[in-house]
């Protein structure tokens, strides 16, 4: 239905389930209802489908958007996890800037950057202390993309010494 009225599929699933459940909707059958609703409206009256302004539609869409995420959770959002407001911000602005496919597929590219750069970024700190120990502290991702800036590192520790590593800040560790 979606494709025959040019429409896409994926802001539809999100905008009813928020629109069911704010009009108090508690079963599985208010969707088949809202469902049932838009295509009899399409098949029965196609020509005030037509006559919609393309401004109204978009004011809706952001209004539902911005439902989905009200404003008062981006404070909370950029103080803990900045890199993911800043998706936000970036998606959202692009969705209405050029148009929601555009916008969706700009935010899941920067999501896969910002992912791969979690995912291969690991930082390796050394600490001198008394008694000749050294200490290793590894954080982050440690995976195959970096074992070789993480080996040329541990090569250059002193081979007579006694060497701890601190594994608890890593939160992966390719096995590979």
């Amino acid at each position: 239905l979606c494709g025959a009225l040019g429409a896409l599929p994926m802001a539809a699933v999100v905008v009813r389930s928020t629109a069911n459940a704010q009009a108090g909707a508690t079963t599985a059958l208010s969707r088949i209802a809202h469902g049932v609703w838009l295509l009899l409206f399409a098949a029965l009256l196609p020509a005030a489908v037509g006559i919609i302004p393309l401004a109204a539609l978009a004011g809706i869409l952001v209004h539902a958007g911005c439902k989905l995420v009200p404003a008062k959770e981006f404070g909370p959002l950029w103080r803990e996890h900045r890199g993911e407001a800043v998706l936000l911000a970036v998606t959202a602005i692009a969705i209405v800037v050029t148009n929601l496919f555009e916008g969706v597929v700009l935010g899941l590219l920067l999501a896969v950057v910002k992912s791969a750069w979690e995912t291969s970024h690991v930082q390796l700190t050394t600490r001198r202390l008394t008694g000749g120990r050294v200490v290793v502290t590894l954080t982050g991702n440690a995976t195959f993309l970096r074992l070789p800036r993480i080996l040329e590192q541990l090569e250059e520790l002193p081979q007579d010494q006694p060497i701890e590593l601190d594994l608890t800040g890593l939160r992966h560790l390719d096995h590979a």
